[in-house]
């Protein structure tokens, strides 16, 4: 088989592959971006409750601890806020440099 046989033939697959594979819809894509909005306010929610959580135990068992009720709770509160904003943050630069990658990617195909 010459060479722009084998071209020709290799470009008319992809035609009718490209013409078999569903398309996504509208609905399908706003569908699929709701699931991961509520992904992502689930991942924030839990580091944020988490660090808040952890913070508020260690504060409480310092002030059981040392008798300096409601010093301890409330430092280590002002930390577990600080550390949970903290860890929201450095989850959103994570995931927004995951979907910068994807779409850089895609760009390249």
């Amino acid at each position: 088989m010459p060479e722009n046989e084998h071209d020709a033939l290799a470009a008319r697959i992809k035609a009718a592959r490209q013409a078999h594979t569903p398309q996504e819809t509208a609905h399908e894509k706003q569908a699929e971006s709701a699931v991961n909005a509520g992904g992502l306010a689930l991942r924030y929610g839990a580091e944020m409750a988490g660090a808040v959580l952890v913070s508020i135990v260690l504060g409480l068992t310092i002030d059981e601890f040392f008798s300096t009720a409601p010093w301890g709770f409330l430092i280590m509160l002002g930390f577990g806020l600080a550390a949970g904003i903290l860890g929201v943050i450095r989850a959103y630069q994570r995931i927004n440099a995951d979907v910068q990658a994807m779409a850089e990617q895609q760009n390249d195909e």
